[in-house]
């Protein structure tokens, strides 16, 4: 029996916010703020498929969480995980891969400095179009990896707004701008989930021999790992989803 090893997004994909939950049905808190409060949630459909797919396959988070946010999912990992866009790969205990970390610790310092012009031009462009943008560069044992912006009301008309005028300063440069809901990102080209993936099935496979993968995701920027796997797996409810529906 081949071992099975899912590679999975984790919120909007596993679990989301209270604001995205349904209002009736019991919830379970999957992730917490660093006041100790619950945060995120699984439904009940949510837990069980969590329960199922634990009992068949080992589980390895892909996420854009940091190790401090990631560290505040409560949902029983056991084997590591990949975090900060794929920059960060962590054992079990949340010790980073020490070569990997140097390796996007050298990417980063060649991107640090385009990274900084995105977020001035961001911050710019917020300003002239009066709107209130909670952006920041998201750093992780000490590297700087990417720009995160979302509204701070909440409002994802001010990120429609504000994507297009992204979009322009970004297309020149080797950046790529992610867009879910109230979530908008600014990547440098070197950092994308399916590096690191890829890097971890070819080290599974050393070790276990012949593997089966899956790989799932909600957003658009998940489909690169998803396709690295042998099969994906895609939420009903997601952009991923949306995005197929509207193609046929």
């Amino acid at each position: 029996m081949l071992k099975k090893f899912l590679f999975v997004d984790l919120d909007d994909t596993l679990f989301q916010s209270r604001r995205k939950c349904p209002e009736r049905g019991d919830l379970t808190p999957a992730a917490y703020l660093r006041d100790g409060s619950a945060h995120s949630f699984l439904t009940p459909a949510q837990h069980s498929l969590l329960a199922l797919l634990q009992r068949e396959m080992t589980l390895i988070p892909v996420t854009a969480r940091n190790a401090d946010a990631f560290s505040r999912v409560r949902l029983g990992f056991r084997d590591g995980g990949i975090i900060d866009f794929g920059g960060v790969i962590i054992d079990a205990h949340g010790v980073p891969d020490a070569p990997w970390l140097e390796r996007s610790a050298a990417c980063a310092a060649d991107s640090l400095a385009m990274l900084k012009a995105a977020l001035a031009a961001m911050q710019t462009h917020a300003a002239a179009l009066g709107v209130t943008l909670r952006a920041r560069l998201i750093e992780d044992f000490g590297v700087p990896f990417y720009l995160s912006a979302k509204s701070a009301e909440g409002d994802e008309k001010v990120l429609d707004a504000l994507e297009p005028a992204v979009r322009a300063h970004s297309r020149a440069r080797p950046l790529n701008i992610h867009r879910n809901g109230n979530n908008l990102a600014v990547l440098p080209d070197w950092l994308d989930k399916r590096h690191a993936v890829e890097h971890l099935i070819a080290r599974l496979r050393a070790r276990h021999g012949e593997i089966l993968t899956f790989g799932m995701g909600d957003s658009l920027s998940d489909l690169g790992f998803m396709r690295t796997c042998d099969y994906a797996l895609v939420p009903r409810a997601s952009q991923i989803a949306a995005t197929m529906e509207d193609r046929t």
